[in-house]
């Protein structure tokens, strides 16, 4: 089978190769992929700036359908159709794995970058972290938007279990990339009313978060101030960083009113400053959330399946497996959303 790739570093280490197509072992799936997502950290490791061991297939957002079952999986068989949590091999025997909890697991494996991703015609996964795809999703199209089930978990592991939401809180949202508009939209579900920043250049991105129901939009961080005051005069309840530079966090630190919490939602690239002094005067709440829990999957499966968010506009470029090189440079450049690799598989159409 043809699989992307990671044998060496620098960006020429990175290239489709035939590799001999996996075999299950007991609890496992084999699973022929449909549409795989490139993840921020699928171009960290096109650039050498975090930890594989090579050589590795790429690839951990996911979606495809079962075509062979190995031993205990439960209830899966042949031809459903999964996507699976990707930190999916861990010590099973320490309190993160035993509540859930498995990417904090200290021995945690991920699928595309510890063992082969979904970048190829197949990938294994343990049947134990894999959800089945709601009988809603009933074309090849309705499918693929589960490819971005992954990132989206990670979005409902900050909004919906790492703080709390009331409804009528005012939560800023800084940056209008697919994570923010993930996040606005997570956050209108709890009942929030958001606010979603960006610059001039991201009108485009913030008419369209705009429309998939935030509140208010701004350009500027005087316009944020005059939105978050007329709705509360103390500051915003909740602030998010999707974005990852330290001017965001800024904004978001000053925003913030007393006793609010700030979900960092983004990744740091390194060291960062900040005026920590002003979250202790407010007695404000730094909050964190990285990657997902099982309960996060099965919130977000959920939510996806009873339709309570709309992921198809953010899925605006799909290319094949072969021409990755096409989908890293637009997703390095952030010309699209969220772009997916398209194996050279056939699936009955439905």
């Amino acid at each position: 089978m043809k699989g992307l790739v990671k044998f060496e570093k620098g960006q020429a280490g990175l290239e489709i190769r035939e590799v001999p197509e996996p075999t299950p072992r007991e609890g496992e799936l084999k699973v022929k992929v449909l549409a795989a997502g490139i993840c921020g950290s699928d171009i960290h490791a096109y650039h050498d700036a975090r930890h594989l061991e090579m050589p590795v297939i790429l690839g951990h957002e996911f979606v495809g359908q079962v075509a062979e079952v190995c031993g205990d999986v439960g209830d899966f068989k042949v031809g459903d159709w999964v996507t699976t949590l990707p930190a999916c091999y861990g010590c099973g025997e320490c309190e993160y794995c035993k509540d859930g909890r498995v990417t904090l697991c200290p021995q945690r494996r991920s699928i595309g970058s510890y063992d082969d991703g979904a970048m190829a015609d197949y990938v294994i996964v343990p049947a134990k972290y894999s959800f089945k795809l709601p009988e809603s999703a009933k074309t090849l199209q309705d499918k693929k938007i589960y490819a971005l089930a992954e990132p989206f978990c990670c979005i409902v592991r900050g909004v919906y279990e790492r703080i709390d939401v009331k409804p009528g809180d005012v939560a800023v949202v800084s940056g209008p990339g697919p994570m923010g508009m993930m996040t606005a939209q997570l956050l209108k579900s709890r009942g929030a009313y958001v606010i979603v920043s960006g610059l001039p250049m991201d009108q485009e991105k913030l008419d369209l978060v705009k429309s998939m129901g935030a509140d208010e939009t701004v350009t500027s961080f005087e316009e944020l101030q005059e939105a978050v005051y007329r709705k509360n005069p103390y500051g915003a309840h909740i602030t998010c960083d999707c974005v990852g530079i330290p001017v965001s966090l800024d904004n978001c630190i000053k925003i913030i009113a007393p006793n609010g919490v700030h979900l960092e939602i983004a990744c740091w690239s390194g060291p960062v400053q900040a005026d920590l002094n002003a979250l202790f005067l407010k007695e404000a709440n730094y909050v964190t959330t990285n990657s997902t829990a099982v309960s996060s999957w099965e919130i977000g499966m959920k939510l996806m399946a009873e339709g309570k968010v709309d992921l198809k506009p953010l899925m605006n470029m799909e290319v094949p497996l072969s021409e990755w090189k096409e989908g890293f440079e637009a997703a390095i450049s952030k010309r699209k959303f969220k772009v997916v690799l398209l194996p050279d598989n056939t699936f009955d159409q439905e």
